[in-house]
């Protein structure tokens, strides 16, 4: 099947590239939002911290996005690129 990649070493390089588009789409965006308005919209998603107490020690854990219009092209062009890999 065209297009289909198996193994843990391809989904890592997809999570590369669809990381490395959001950011380089969205350096674009911040740049370009001057002329286009409209890119320089965004919406945060956040999952708050979570804590988790144990005896010796403690972690906690959060995440959070804050995606453009320009991002999600770059998303969308890390996915053009890694199927054409």
């Amino acid at each position: 099947m065209k297009g289909f990649r198996g193994g843990a070493g391809q989904a890592g390089m997809l999570i590369i590239l669809l990381i490395a588009g959001a950011i380089v789409g969205s350096l674009i965006g911040e740049a370009l939002s001057p002329v286009v308005p409209v890119l320089k919209y965004s919406k945060n998603v956040d999952l708050g911290p979570a804590n988790f107490n144990l005896v010796s020690f403690s972690v906690t854990l959060g995440l959070g996005i804050k995606l453009n219009l320009a991002g999600a092209l770059g998303m969308i062009a890390g996915i053009f690129v890694y199927r054409r890999l």
